[in-house]
């Protein structure tokens, strides 16, 4: 097993968790759909969250040709999927206990640590693409959509008004349609 083997089962690991924690989400949301009032804006949120996750994975493929690690490397790359995850867990409350739910609500009172976590996932990805890849070159497509990416994101962090939010994600929704774009290039060796 090479070390990149090593490192993708780890990360495998992580992100399969945060898939499956947001997956049982959409499932329990179905399940208490007459309990539970959606909001466009979190409905959104979460496709963002899905796609997020696929584009992280796909993204790790770049990684596959560095030729030693450190523990600090590793750990940084780690911690993307980590952040997801947490996001996946803010994402939905538990909505197994009968009660109704109004998804705009629980947006509103998570939205900062939402937006915050996945800022920071942005931030690490960022980080590990120029440390390990040795990325920094200004004007490269990646580090432009991240940096718009984070630009978006802040002003939801600080603002609760809906019309921030509203253009938020669709802002985030065409950007992720450039991201998945990207993705539809074959990968090759």
């Amino acid at each position: 097993m090479s070390l990149f083997e090593f490192l993708v089962t780890l990360y495998s690991i992580v992100t399969g968790l945060g898939l499956t924690l947001l997956i049982r989400s959409l499932g329990q949301m179905l399940e208490t759909r007459r309990k539970t009032r959606l909001y466009w804006v979190h409905t959104c949120w979460l496709a963002i969250m899905l796609v997020s996750y696929v584009i992280v994975w796909f993204q790790l493929w770049s990684y596959r040709n560095v030729p030693s690690w450190t523990l600090l490397e590793g750990l940084l790359l780690l911690s993307v999927p980590i952040a997801l995850y947490l996001v996946s867990h803010l994402a939905v409350p538990e909505l197994e206990d009968g009660a109704e739910h109004d998804m705009r609500s629980y947006y509103y009172d998570h939205h900062r640590l939402l937006q915050g976590l996945l800022a920071l996932a942005v931030v690490l990805s960022t980080l590990a693409a120029g440390l390990i890849l040795d990325r920094w070159t200004p004007g490269e497509s990646w580090l432009l959509v991240r940096l718009v990416a984070l630009a978006v994101l802040l002003p939801g962090i600080v603002s609760r008004r809906p019309q921030v939010h509203a253009a938020q994600v669709v802002v985030l929704m065409i950007l992720l349609s450039f991201a998945v774009a990207e993705l539809r290039r074959p990968i090759t060796e």
